[in-house]
C-alpha cells in the first residue's frame, strides 16, 4: 500500500540534483512518519531551482528510502498560481492516468476483487489489514472472502493499493482533490491551518469567508480528516457524517527534545535574549510585527538581543526593516537550522516569541515548550491550545506584544512559572503518543473497504480502529 501526499511545501534542487527542503520539518524524517503504515510515500510538491543565497535556501534532503517526490511547477504566491494553474492541474491529471506516477498500480487489484464483491453483497466490512501488510498478507483476504457463499470473483475498478491524502489548506492539495473526485477516487485530508485566516492575511477581509467555505467543501467531501489541533480546527471545519477523524500534532518530540523546567533566576535577564523561528517565505509568521515591537522596547530603554531563525523570499525585506528601526545591532538573523541547532538556540533564549497572524499548531512553539522556554504568542489557531491565556496577545498588535514582553522579562517569578507551565504541557506532544494516534488514522485509511464493481467511490463503512473517531465524537 502506498500513499500520495499533496503538500504546499516548496522544494528545490541541489547541485547534485537532489530534492531539498528549506526547513527540517519538511525533510525526509517528516515523510518517514507515514512509513509505519504505508510501504511507499509519494510526495506531490512544487520543486524549483535553488537560490545561490544561503540565507534564502537551506538544504535538508527530502527523498530517501521509500520516499520520492513528483514535481509540480514551482509557482510562488497567488499570481504565480494563476499563471501556472492549468499546467499544475495537467501534471496531476496525467499523473493519475493509467501508468502515471500518481495512478493506482495494478498490483493487488485482482486479489482484492473478491473482497470488494463480498463486501458489497453482504453489507459487511472486511477486516482491516495490518499497517505493514505484505502482498502475501493481502492475498489471504480473497481466501477469507471465498468462504462466504455470496462471494463472486470480479475485477474491481477501484483503488486497492493507493491512498490519496491532501494537506490543507493549499492549492496543491485542492488540485489533487479535484482530480481525485473527477475520477471517483476517495481522499483523505490533513488540516494543518485555517484557510480563512490565511486568505485574510494574503488578500484582505473580503477573502476570509469565501476561503472558509472553500475549505469546508473539501472537508465535507473527504472520507477521513486528520487535524493537528484537539478541537480548534475541528470546530471551524467539521467533517461529513460518518467520516473518520483524528487529532494529532505534527510537532512530535523525541526524548532529546526535552529538558527540565527552568528554576527561578536570582534576577531578570539583562540583556534578555528573544528568539523566534519560522519560515520567511510568507508574512503570516509576523516577523514584521516582532520587529515593530522590539523597536518600541528599544525606545523604552530595554536591553535586548533578538535572534530570528529562518529563511525565505522575504528575508531581505526583514533585514531592511530591522535597519529602518535602528535595530541592526540588536537583531541577528540566522539561517534555518537542524534539530540540534534549534535546541541550542532555544536553550540560549530567555523568551520565545511567536507573533503569527495565523497558525495551525506551531511545531516550533511545542519544541520551545519542551525545552522549558517561557513563551509569548498570538491567540490564533491551535496556539490557544498550547499556552496559558496570560501568555497570549492579539495578532497584528506590536504595542500589546511589546508591553507583555516587558512585563514578563521584569519578573523572575513570572518567567519561572511560564517555564514550568510550558514544560508540563509539552508532555502531551511526546512523539510516541502522537505517532500512535497518527498511525491508527493512517491504518484506518489503508484499510478502507472496497466498493462494489461499478459502484460509487463513497464510504459504505470504515474499519474499526480505536484512535480515529466517527464524526460526532471527540477527536
Amino acid at each position: 500500500m502506498r500513499v500520495v501526499i499533496a503538500t504546499e511545501a516548496r522544494f528545490h534542487r541541489g547541485v547534485d540534483d537532489a530534492v531539498l527542503a528549506r526547513t527540517p520539518g519538511e525533510a525526509y524524517p517528516h515523510w518517514c512518519g507515514y512509513l509505519g503504515v504505508f510501504e511507499e510515500v509519494v510526495v506531490l510538491a512544487r520543486v524549483g531551482a535553488a537560490s545561490p543565497d544561503p540565507a534564502v535556501t537551506a538544504s535538508f534532503p527530502v527523498e530517501g528510502d521509500r520516499v520520492r517526490v513528483v514535481e509540480l511547477p514551482p509557482y510562488q504566491g497567488p499570481g504565480g498560481y494563476l499563471r501556472t494553474a492549468r499546467s499544475l492541474r495537467s501534471v496531476i491529471a496525467k499523473g493519475l492516468d493509467s501508468g502515471g506516477p500518481l495512478a493506482p498500480t495494478p498490483r493487488q487489484r485482482a486479489a482484492a476483487a473478491g473482497v470488494a464483491s463480498w463486501s458489497a453483497a453482504s453489507g459487511r466490512i472486511p477486516e482491516p489489514r495490518s499497517p505493514t501488510a505484505t502482498a502475501a498478507g493481502v492475498r489471504d483476504s480473497p481466501a477469507r472472502a471465498r468462504t462466504s457463499p455470496r462471494a463472486a470473483p470480479a475485477r474491481s475498478p477501484h483503488v486497492v493499493d493507493t491512498r490519496y491524502l491532501a494537506v490543507m489548506p493549499g492549492m496543491v492539495g485542492a488540485a489533487l482533490v479535484t482530480e481525485a473526485r473527477a475520477r471517483g477516487l476517495p481522499y483523505a485530508l490533513e488540516i494543518i491551518g485555517d484557510a480563512e485566516a490565511v486568505a485574510g492575511g494574503m488578500f484582505g477581509r473580503w477573502a476570509r469567508r469565501p476561503a472558509r467555505r472553500w475549505l469546508a467543501r473539501h472537508v465535507a467531501g473527504a472520507r477521513a480528516v486528520g487535524y493537528v489541533t484537539r478541537e480548534t480546527l475541528q470546530r471551524r471545519y467539521p467533517p461529513a457524517a460518518g467520516a473518520l477523524t483524528a487529532g494529532y500534532a505534527y510537532g512530535r518530540l523525541n526524548a532529546e527534545d526535552f529538558t527540565a523546567a527552568r528554576p527561578r533566576a536570582a534576577r531578570p535577564p539583562v540583556p534578555a535574549t528573544l528568539v523566534t523561528i519560522g519560515s520567511q517565505d510568507r508574512r503570516y509568521k509576523g516577523h514584521d510585527i516582532l520587529l515593530a515591537a522590539v523597536g518600541l522596547l528599544d525606545a523604552w530603554g530595554h536591553q535586548l538581543r533578538v535572534v530570528i531563525v529562518g529563511t525565505g523570499r522575504h528575508h531581505a525585506d526583514l533585514v531592511r526593516a530591522a535597519r529602518r528601526e535602528g535595530l541592526a545591532d540588536v537583531v541577528e538573523f540566522v539561517p534555518a537550522l537542524d534539530r540540534a541547532g534549534v535546541r541550542a538556540v532555544l536553550d540560549a533564549a530567555d523568551l520565545f516569541v511567536l507573533p503569527s497572524r495565523t497558525e495551525g499548531l506551531a511545531r516550533v512553539l511545542i519544541e520551545a515548550m519542551a525545552r522549558g522556554v517561557p513563551a509569548i504568542a498570538t491567540a490564533v489557531g491551535g496556539t490557544v491550545e498550547l499556552l496559558a491565556p496570560q501568555d497570549l496577545v492579539p495578532p497584528e498588535d506590536p504595542e500589546r506584544l511589546a508591553i507583555r514582553i516587558a512585563e514578563v522579562l521584569a519578573s523572575s517569578d513570572t518567567l519561572a512559572a511560564m517555564s514550568a507551565r510550558n514544560r508540563a504541557a509539552a508532555e502531551n506532544y511526546r512523539g510516541d503518543l502522537l505517532a500512535k494516534r497518527a498511525s491508527a488514522f493512517y491504518a484506518a485509511i489503508a484499510g478502507w473497504d472496497l466498493p462494489a464493481r461499478g459502484g460509487p467511490a463513497t464510504p459504505s463503512g470504515s474499519p474499526p480502529v480505536r484512535t480515529p473517531q466517527r464524526t460526532g465524537g471527540r477527536s
